[in-house]
């Protein structure tokens, strides 16, 4: 199927309202915090291809004590690739008290940890977003390759993918330099699974806003996940 096509089956299927419709029921904005003791504060959605989508901001979540916003359509566009793709998407759902993306111990990272060991994914996608005023469509980190150990041609297979959508604005690299333990470097420097970190730019998060631009990215990465599964 063409890109062109893709794009134009995407919109017909209304994506862009299905995304609005999963936000609203999975990724509330609130700043009420739930016991992940009492309520679990993720969801796992099972796939069959060897690929995992991470969403850990996906709602409100706490850093150095205080609350910090959502990326937006992130969680959304997670279990939506799940549907389209058959890949694994792991999301955020409530407000536990922590950071998934910054925390040592961290519960989700332990989560992360048990659905590799069983479904061995080839490539872990860690979406998050960035505003509107940056200067790209979306940065691929990869921590300078190193998270890809030796498999460069994901990042290539992605940029052709990002291309052939008409999303030209790549950047590199600039969220995942620090020593943090984000989910890429804990994925890719602890478990020994490539994995990519993804700032998708807001214009790309706005279903109900612009739902021809969050439908491209959304065939952008379902293609590039058809293709690093096609491939051994």
């Amino acid at each position: 199927m063409s890109s062109g096509t893709r794009t134009e089956a995407l919109v017909r299927a209304k994506i862009g309202e299905e995304a609005f419709d999963i936000e609203r029921v999975y990724f509330v904005k609130t700043d009420r915090r739930s016991n992940p003791r009492k309520v679990d504060p993720f969801r796992y959605f099972e796939g069959t291809l060897p690929v995992l989508v991470s969403a850990p901001h996906s709602v409100r979540h706490i850093r150095h004590k205080k609350i910090k916003p959502s990326d937006e359509f992130t969680g959304s566009m997670a279990c939506i690739l799940n549907k389209l793709t058959g890949c694994h998407s792991l999301v955020v759902t409530k407000l536990y008290g922590g950071d998934p993306n910054f925390d040592d111990k961290c519960i989700y990272k332990d989560l992360i940890k048990n659905i590799c060991a069983t479904n061995r994914p080839r490539l872990l996608i860690d979406i998050h977003g960035a505003s509107r005023e940056h200067d790209f469509d979306i940065d691929i980190g990869t921590m300078k390759g190193n998270s890809l150990l030796g498999k460069d041609r994901y990042a290539a297979l992605l940029r052709d993918s990002l291309e052939k959508y008409e999303i030209p604005r790549i950047s590199e690299n600039r969220f995942t330099v620090s020593a943090q333990n984000t989910v890429t470097r804990f994925v890719s420097q602890q478990l020994g699974i490539a994995a990519v970190q993804l700032e998708i730019n807001k214009r790309f998060r706005a279903p109900h806003q612009n739902p021809e631009d969050y439908c491209r990215m959304v065939g952008a990465l379902a293609e590039f996940i058809e293709q690093i599964c096609s491939r051994k």
